[in-house]
This record gives structure tokens, sequence and C-alpha cells, in this order.
């Protein structure tokens, strides 16, 4: 369930990277507004289609959650025109959450393994 907001941080991050290097005289100083419908709509899909891949511990966690998770992002997409963050700011969260991101897609992936070995 952290992937949707791990994508957030890691798009936060490559946004910032980009407007720094389109910049004539970067600056850390700046704000970073970033397009709130774009990444919660995507977040929200995410989240939708990764929902089903959750082990929930409970069934009440399966039936809320797998719907209100993505739905939240979605009307967060709806309701936000705008996100601004201070450069500085962008720049600390993105390589924080692409590091986290790896770290979970990797954990995925050893998990995955080790299920296909207990399988064979």
């Amino acid at each position: 369930m952290s992937l949707p907001l791990l994508f957030l941080g890691c798009a936060t991050g490559v946004a910032a990277l980009i407007d720094l290097m389109l910049q004539t005289d970067p600056t850390l100083a700046g704000d970073l507004s970033l397009s709130a419908p774009l990444l919660f709509g995507f977040a929200g899909g995410l989240a939708l289609f990764s929902a089903g891949h959750v082990q929930w511990s409970f069934r009440w966690q399966r039936l809320s959650l797998r719907v209100a998770y993505p739905l939240a992002m979605l009307v967060c997409a709806i309701a936000m025109d705008a996100l601004t963050l201070p450069m500085s700011a962008a720049l600390i969260i993105g390589p924080i959450a692409a590091l986290l991101l790896a770290a979970l897609l990797v954990r995925a992936h050893h998990a995955r393994d080790e299920a296909d070995c207990l399988a064979s």
C-alpha cells in the first residue's frame, strides 16, 4: 500500500531535478509547482491495481481499505488543482522515496522467488 505514496515521492524528486536543469540560474530557494490531478490520478490508479496484491490481515481491511485508499487518492486528484512544495524539500523527498521504492521492489522480488521455490 506504500507503492502509490512512494510513486508520488519519486515523481516529485524527478520533477524537481528537471525543473533545476531547465532553469538558467538554478536555485533551491524557489518553489516547485506540481500537477496534483496528474500525480494523484496516477497514484490512485496504482493503488487500485495493486490493492489485490496486498495481504490483508482482516476481512474488514480487505473490504474497506481496498476501495477507500484508491478513492482517497482520486478525491485528492479532483479536489486539488496544484501542489506547491519548496524545492529543497522535493529534492530530499525524491531520493528517499526512490531508495524505499527500490527496497520494496527487491523485497517483493525475493518473496516471489521464495514462494516459487516452496511451490516446486
